[in-house]
């Protein structure tokens, strides 16, 4: 049974700006249903808290009152600074503890293990700081899962005191809900701001504060807001018992962030963010800072810029006496729309800049040109803050975080020379210090590190640029201030982990080894559970410690083997070649059955009906025997034939001159030829045909409103009037975009198309929609960058190696093009995942001998099997491919003698070819013909089945048509479209997508 795919959007954090789980349900066209059959069953908090830090478990029931089986996600924001650091999901009915493992491979076993409807779950750190759990299945008819996530943070001040907030705003009741929150080593009792209900509050039991509430059908009527009064001691140490006579250890200091006097610019560059994710900012903090900042840089000139999917000037601005008025009522009318490019962006004159935006780039990569001092500033609630704070470190600015601290709070960083801790003064009882770069102060400062021995001292300098003109010192003594209970290696962890990530690609194995030692999330590792042992053995991952013990029999008796992984498809990829040449090699005759009344005499002179055979002859493309077809413009006239004795078509001596010129690559009866490589070339005869393809019309609903509008400028307009109906969906962008490319407004329709781009994190469905569209608008460039991400994303699908080939040789890069395709037949797969692809050779093997083919002279040929290498030019190749796995597409080819060629009849008499059948993937599946005979061919797909929903929206499908494939003189015509077909149609329905003619 296969699971229809459900996106679960969670929304979680610990800081202000989030709220409950809330969960929406993709609807059948992509959008979402928010009255889901999918419901929080269960919600459970569990705080602890010490000084100025807490460690918070979050556990969740989610139930399916639905009858179908569902595949859940979760993705969720944390605060700056915050990682996941445990992750938990119910197995058999008992929560078992997920294990690190490399994010592409926790994927791929993730997918395969799906595969056999087992319940494997992974959470996974995507883009900015955004966290994404999968969880499969929920089963119908009252199916439940627990999911429980561990997360460390570090409290936020609110003047003298430490400040935790939890938001309790969920709109539904909850079945079952409760709350815990432990307060250790406070002196004084926590002070209760806001609470859930009148019987929350704090008691002390032992050296702990404790508060806690269990509701049944609960729906709260507040948040939970706590200040905890700190006593007079200007430090708090805590340390962990570590081996070999080490410990960890946090201490969080109060310093007083001193300020000094800078002189401020005269000319300030305003760079606004107005892509499609723009609008998700809190614009109305970004006017409080600005409010604040002109309050004290009341004179000078700002210049606007903007910058989505690409980098624009906006108008010049002077400012007097603190009056932006006007900036404040231009930049509140500015259109939020486009995916986000950072590499779009230009080198500015003014003296700083300050740069509105979430720091997720969308679109393409960051380019940093700038050299002044760049202030990021961030005000959303999905942040790229390791992305935010590279600039601003790089340039000499400060990253300042609305979302987390008031503004006239942050404005200081552009007003003032903030105090920075500037290191610590050298001792070797010290290890691996966190933060070990420059840090601004901006309230109390947390320092985290490695003492060896039991006791020391740590001085730590603050000052400002080079100048240290504070130190402050800290004693750590194992034996006065160990805690049990607390997993201070988690924050030190946590803190290095942050420091690293901002170079990320540098320090891409230091952060993989530090995320599996510590089990926490990163950029590059996630966490996974599996249902039994034998996956654990079979996937080479080792399990959580209940498991232990009967992995470590199995793997010493061998009772289970590992799976044995398909190498590589390189033996499959000979034997397709051979079949290949074979097929090529073969001269089909074309047998069309005719019925005709002929008199037969008998004894007894009585008619009766004869069939015979007319044999259609091949030879240019010819019919014998048959009404010769009329002429079009596009088709020059057929040269002579003449008949054999033994009646096989063949060509006069004069094409039998010009073949064997082209094959000698010179001109012949006075026309050009193309150079070819080998004499087998000159078995296939290139034709001139033409191609048709069909604009598929969009059947949304949304169309109608656009009928009316008649000029790309009506279309974008009402493209933006509408758009806060369809914002979530994917097929609104695709749809107009088209409408604009089809009046030729290339540069508003690529704009309309990459907000697609913004519209989720890490979606390789989304994504392959793009490129797909990308390549049809030949924006080349963009489509290889798309490309690129799916592969990073999904190295284990073959199809990733195959479009970032195809992209690359859109670019012109035929080396890495052709590199990129043989690692298609080199790569190991699971063995799922090599049956579910099977048969992708044949595409593949096409696609290189075509590079082949036509840039020889250009590539190095060394490590290619010449067993794969071979001259294969066709008159007609299709070939079409998906955005979605679990998906089943059929290519259904007629040919003029109304023989139609598809998955169940995949050769015809005319020498029709059509691929394996891929009823569980991504595709591809292609269609050759080696000699076209004279007439029309109809291409047709047909959404056999469509397994999954998603955010995506319906599946994407990408047809390319090829007339004289790999001859030197090939046509191509793109196709892109989605299903047009709602659940529950006729099956065996196709769509008409093209026509050839020859």
């Amino acid at each position: 049974m296969k699971s229809l795919y459900i996106p679960f959007l969670l929304f979680l954090s610990v800081l202000f700006r989030a709220q409950i789980p809330v969960i929406e349900v993709a609807d059948q066209k992509g959008g979402f249903d928010k009255n889901s059959q999918v419901i929080l069953q269960k919600l459970s908090v569990e705080t602890k808290i010490t000084g100025g830090i807490s460690t918070n478990v979050v556990t969740m029931v989610f139930r399916n009152n639905s009858n179908r089986l569902m595949e859940g996600r979760l993705t969720f924001p944390l605060p700056e600074g915050v990682n996941v650091s445990g992750y938990a999901l119910d197995i058999n009915g008992k929560l078992r503890d997920a294990v690190p493992v490399e994010k592409e491979r926790a994927k791929e076993v993730f997918e395969t293990i799906e595969k056999r409807n087992i319940d494997p779950g992974i959470l996974e750190k995507v883009e900015g700081n955004n966290f994404r759990t999968r969880i499969y299945p929920i089963n119908a008819n009252g199916g439940e899962r627990i999911v429980q996530i561990t997360y460390n943070y570090e409290l936020k001040k609110a003047g003298s005191n430490y400040l935790y907030f939890l938001p309790l705003n969920y709109s539904s009741e909850i079945p079952e809900f409760s709350i815990k929150t432990s307060v250790f080593q406070n002196t004084l009792s926590p002070q209760l701001e806001e609470k859930p209900d009148g019987s929350f509050d704090f008691v002390k039991k032992g050296n702990a504060w404790i508060a806690e509430t269990h509701k049944t059908k609960y729906k709260p009527s507040n948040n939970l807001k706590i200040s905890f009064p700190q006593s007079s001691s200007d430090q708090n140490v805590l340390l962990q018992k570590n081996s070999g006579n080490s410990a960890y250890f946090l201490t969080n200091m109060r310093i007083d962030p001193k300020e000094r006097e800078k002189k401020l610019p005269g000319r300030l560059a305003i760079v606004w963010d107005n892509s499609l994710s723009g609008l998700k900012r809190d614009h109305t903090k970004e006017w409080a800072l600005l409010e604040e900042y002109f309050k004290i840089n009341k004179n000078l000139t700002v210049k606007t810029y903007f910058i989505s999917n690409t980098f624009d000037e906006g108008k010049s601005f002077k400012i007097n006496n603190g009056n932006w008025n006007d900036l404040k009522a231009y930049l509140s009318t500015v259109t939020y729309d486009g995916g986000t490019d950072f590499g779009k962006l230009k080198s500015l004159k003014e003296d700083e800049v300050l740069f509105f935006t979430d720091g997720l780039s969308s679109f393409g990569d960051l380019d940093l040109v700038w050299k002044k001092p760049i202030y990021t500033i961030s005000s959303s609630n999905n942040v790229n803050f390791n992305q935010l704070k590279f600039i601003s470190s790089k340039t000499g600015g400060e990253f300042l975080n609305l979302n987390e601290s008031k503004p006239e709070n942050e404005v200081r960083k552009l007003l003032y020379q903030p105090l920075k801790f500037i290191g610590i003064e050298n001792n070797a009882s010290l290890t691996e210090v966190y933060p070990s770069l420059t840090q601004t102060i901006s309230q109390d400062f947390v320092l985290t590190g490695i003492l060896k021995g039991s006791r020391t001292s740590v001085k730590a300098l603050f000052g400002y640029g080079d100048e240290v003109t504070e130190v402050r010192t800290v004693f750590l003594d194992i034996d006065q201030q160990a805690v049990e209970g607390w997993q201070i290696s988690q924050f030190w962890a946590q803190k290095k982990l942050n420091e690293l990530e901002i170079f990320e690609k540098q320090n891409k194995n230091e952060i993989r080894d530090l995320s599996r030692k510590y089990g926490l999330v990163s950029n590059n590792m996630s966490l996974m559970v599996l249902e039994n042992v034998g996956d654990y053995v079979r996937y080479n991952i080792i399990p959580p410690a209940e498991l232990r013990v009967a992995y470590d029999e199995i793997i010493k008796d061998r009772k289970e083997e590992k799976d044995e992984w398909t190498e590589d498809l390189m033996d499959d990829a000979e034997s397709m070649a051979e079949s290949l040449k074979k097929w090529w090699n073969t001269d089909y005759k074309n047998k069309k059955e005719v019925y005709r009344e002929l008199p037969y005499y008998d004894s007894d002179s009585s008619g009766r009906n004869t069939r015979i055979e007319e044999v259609v002859l091949l030879g240019y493309g010819s019919q014998i025997n048959t009404p010769r077809a009329s002429a079009s413009v596009e088709s020059p006239p057929d040269p002579p034939v003449v008949k054999s004795s033994d009646m096989q078509a063949v060509a006069s001596p004069m094409v039998v001159q010009e073949l064997e010129g082209r094959a000698a690559g010179v001109s012949v009866s006075g026309r050009q030829v193309d150079s070819v490589k080998t004499k087998e070339i000159s078995d296939v005869v290139v034709r001139r045909g033409k191609i048709t393809t069909v604009d598929i019309r969009s059947s949304a609903e949304y169309m109608k409103l656009f009928e009316s509008a008649k000029t790309p400028e009506a279309i974008y307009q009402a493209y933006l009037r509408y758009r806060k109906d369809y914002a979530g969906l994917p097929q609104y962008y695709f749809d107009i975009s088209q409408l604009l490319f089809n009046y030729n407004d290339k540069k508003t329709g690529l704009k309309v198309l990459s907000s697609i781009a913004d519209l989720d994190i890490e979606n390789e469905e989304l994504y392959k929609l793009l490129a797909y569209k990308l390549k049809h608008a030949e924006v080349y460039d963009k489509e290889l960058w798309a490309a690129q991400k799916v592969l990073e994303w999904r190295p284990f699908d073959p199809q990733s190696y195959r479009d970032y080939a195809l992209a690359l040789q859109d670019n012109q890069q035929y080396q890495a093009a052709l590199d990129n395709l043989y690692k298609v037949l080199t790569q190991s797969y699971t063995h799922e995942l090599a049956d579910r692809d099977d048969g992708i050779e044949e595409t593949v093997i096409m696609e290189m001998n075509q590079l082949i083919s036509s840039h020889r002279n250009k590539l190095d040929l060394k490590n290619i099997n010449p067993k794969l290498i071979a001259d294969l030019p066709v008159n007609i190749r299709v070939v079409i491919n998906w955005n979605k796995d679990n998906t089943d597409i059929d290519l259904w080819i007629t040919d003029p003698n109304k023989e139609l060629c598809d998955y169940s009849h995949n050769e015809t008499k005319i020498g029709g070819r059509m691929s394996n059948d891929f009823t569980d993937g991504f595709g591809p599946e292609q269609f050759l013909l080696k000699k076209a005979i004279k007439g029309k061919y109809q291409i047709q797909t047909n959404f056999f089945g469509e397994n999954q929903v998603s955010i995506a929206g319906p599946t994407a499908i990408m047809a390319e048509v090829y007339i004289n494939y790999a001859t030197g003189r090939q046509e191509r015509k793109i196709v892109v479209f989605q299903n047009q077909k709602e659940f529950g149609e006729e099956k065996k329905k196709g769509i008409l997508i093209g026509e050839f003619e020859f």
